[in-house]
């Protein structure tokens, strides 16, 4: 019984390193705030870039210089809330008006229900989100699949959605 216990452990431990990633690691979240950066800076838009692991919790944090102090915590709320619901911050947005599903949570607090949180799923697993806010809900929006997509050139695939 010991030697089959053994034979999994050695078989889980071996899985670790293949097929799908669980997590993204540091550079993993340097290079998306970097592409981020590129992104804001195309534009002419200083944003804040966060970045939440798949607990939601802020893992990687930047602010460009003259971004709107609102957008200190903006960022970091649309990241948390991509990770929450699992869901753009832009589709949450219908779901909270009176009468949809939803309606109520925007009063939860850090809760936001801005475009610019985007979920980033790789293979099925979420990973983790990113917050984007300085400028419109198209110029965050925008910035954030462009993250994403470069990102995905780069690096490994990452979806806002786990389908």
């Amino acid at each position: 019984m010991s030697e089959q216990l053994d034979g999994w452990i050695s078989a889980a431990i071996a899985a670790q390193g293949k097929g799908s990633r669980h997590r993204l690691s540091m550079d993993d979240a340097a290079l998306l705030a970097r592409f981020a950066a590129e992104e804001a800076l195309n534009i002419g838009v200083p944003m804040v870039f966060s970045l939440a692991d798949a607990s939601g919790h802020q893992r990687y944090f930047f602010s460009m210089e003259n971004a709107l102090l609102i957008s200190h915590q903006l960022a970091p709320e649309k990241a948390h809330t991509a990770v929450a619901l699992k869901m753009p911050t832009l589709e949450l947005a219908a779901l909270i008006q009176p009468g949809a599903a939803l309606y109520g949570l925007q009063h939860q607090n850090g809760i936001c229900c801005i475009g610019g949180g985007l979920p980033c799923w790789s293979e099925g697993i979420l990973l983790g989100g990113i917050g984007i806010s300085g400028g419109t809900v198209e110029q965050d929006l925008a910035v954030a699949r462009n993250t994403l997509t470069r990102f995905s050139a780069a690096r490994f695939v990452l979806t806002t959605g786990n389908d």
